[in-house]
């Protein structure tokens, strides 16, 4: 059996490690002890692991496949904890998965794909943080906003007063992302690509979608004011003959 490890097992990570256990031995890193008795009881390998606890870092990088993901804004400083780990991998065999954001795209009126030119003025985290793995890493997903399950768009608005009504959304389903990860393994397949559901409503008929869906307050449209619209184009991983079960986010689970 082949090994899998996952070096960040928050919302998305443990979901992924739950789809892998069956068909890999899938070890996980934890940033609490806490965690160690929950993971090992859900069939995964924890390892404790953050920006002060490096000692299982070599344990974690031995392995078939490494998929990275560390928020940025959960770390104190993300590109040296970014820059620990890569210099830790020695293997050349191993295939690297690395989750980065959409954000890295200028924040402009205009439709955006794995093309579209880059500045480190937009989100100088993302920036850096592709510019310092992309030699070492196999696959980067560049990810609209994460959702579905517990993740409702609008939620956390209701009630509340928004001037945003026109603006479209980009996002991209948790349910497709994991399975995007397992395509590029099972086509051994390489690159950047975007991921983002192909419709893109906006904000208003989102959040009033789910506050009727999901039963919460509806947000409040007043005063508009006109915000760039970006839309994230994630055709290309189509194009390789990946399927999206989440074409419209107002389809979301």
């Amino acid at each position: 059996m082949k090994t899998f490890s996952i070096l960040g097992t928050g919302w998305l990570g443990l979901a992924l490690a739950k789809k892998l256990k069956k068909d890999y031995h899938v070890k996980v890193s934890i940033r609490d002890l806490k965690k160690e008795k929950f993971m090992v009881s859900e069939g995964l390998y924890p390892y404790l692991l953050d920006e002060e606890n490096l000692e299982n870092l070599d344990s974690l990088l031995e392995s078939d496949y490494i998929f990275i993901n560390f928020p940025p804004r959960k770390s104190k400083n993300y590109i040296s904890f970014l820059d620990k780990i890569y210099s830790n991998i020695k293997s050349k065999d191993q295939k690297i998965i690395f989750i980065s954001s959409t954000s890295i795209y200028p924040d402009k009126e205009g439709i955006y794909d794995e093309n579209s030119i880059l500045s480190e003025l937009n989100s100088s985290l993302v920036y850096k943080a592709e510019e310092l793995v992309k030699s070492q890493t196999d696959v980067i997903f560049r990810c609209s906003g994460l959702m579905g399950y517990d993740r409702v768009a609008g939620k956390y608005f209701a009630g509340k007063t928004l001037d945003c009504e026109d603006s479209k959304i980009n996002y991209i389903h948790r349910d497709d992302l994991i399975e995007a990860v397992k395509f590029v393994i099972e086509k051994n397949i390489n690159g950047v690509f975007n991921l983002c559901s192909k419709f893109h409503p906006t904000k208003k008929e989102i959040y009033l979608h789910n506050a009727k869906k999901y039963r919460f307050d509806k947000p409040i449209f007043e005063n508009k004011k006109d915000y760039p619209n970006r839309i994230i184009d994630g055709s290309k991983i189509e194009r390789l003959g990946f399927r999206y079960k989440y074409q419209n986010p107002l389809d979301y689970l």
